[in-house]
């Protein structure tokens, strides 16, 4: 496949997200910010948005890889990303003065290699500094570290080794999974897998404790979230929301709560 061919199946995949009712989701998910020193970050939305149908927030270059200290595993396949095409043409403004101006004419296909297609040198995917309410995690009995992005989800809470796992910096991702841990201490036990009553306990906590704590809060990714598991469980959004609010309450001040007491402890 030519670069040209390769170009308009990157733009396809986009235009079928659109066809699919699907381009809220992978836009909202996309617009998530990444973790400092991620070259994707700087990435336009359309190309983060083929980065996350790649299932991965970290995806370079072979020689951004190599400068990471990385080498790309034996038989990975390469997803691609858009380049503008350019060209720099002659006009004459309002004044007739001959300008110059770039304008984009096509696009070209550029190859990256997802984090989870490579080994070497252990990636500093660690923050600079914890994410607020981090200490409650720790008053819970909880580890928290990072990696890097796979399988469609930004972190995850596990019961039963009592720990999170964060594929971003984003304090609303961390709030979702410390929300997870509070409900299990306050219910005793949380089903398996991703229950539409329980992600929906966590994501409207996760918006408040956000709103509280965060100076940006990506309301657009809740709406979606919630709204996906709201049509799971066949309620509309305001009943989905309706059904659990006490419970939502119930998880705040479980987290609210226990961190004034660590913050008394330590006064």
């Amino acid at each position: 496949m030519n670069d040209t061919n390769k170009a308009k199946a990157c733009l396809q995949k986009i235009v079928d997200l659109f066809k699919s009712g699907n381009i809220p989701k992978a836009l909202a998910v996309a617009t998530i910010p990444p973790q400092k020193g991620i070259p994707s970050g700087k990435w336009s939305i359309s190309n983060r948005i083929l980065q996350f149908l790649s299932d991965t927030s970290d995806a370079r270059g072979f020689r951004q890889w190599e400068q990471a200290g990385r080498n790309i595993k034996k038989g990975a396949k390469a997803l691609y990303i858009l380049g503008p095409r350019s060209r720099i043409v002659k006009e004459t403004d309002g004044n007739d003065q001959e300008i110059e101006k770039t304008i984009v004419t096509g696009f070209y296909a550029i190859p990256v290699f997802r984090a989870e297609d490579t080994d070497g040198k252990p990636l500093p995917y660690d923050p600079v500094s914890p994410p607020p309410l981090a200490d409650v995690a720790e008053q819970f009995g909880l580890s928290v570290s990072y990696q890097a992005f796979a399988s469609n989800y930004y972190g995850y809470y596990h019961g039963d080794s009592k720990r999170i796992v964060l594929a971003t910096h984003e304090a609303q991702v961390f709030f979702h999974e410390l929300a997870h841990a509070a409900h299990h201490k306050i219910a005793g036990s949380l089903k398996g897998g991703q229950m539409p009553d329980q992600e929906i306990i966590a994501e409207l906590t996760a918006a408040t404790l956000a709103s509280m704590y965060c100076s940006e809060v990506n309301i657009g990714f809740s709406y979606e979230y919630v709204k996906a598991y709201s049509e799971k469980s066949k309620k509309s959004i305001d009943r989905a929301c309706l059904v659990v609010i006490n419970t939502v309450g119930q998880v705040l001040d479980k987290i609210l709560n226990t961190h004034l007491l660590v913050k008394e402890e330590v006064a």
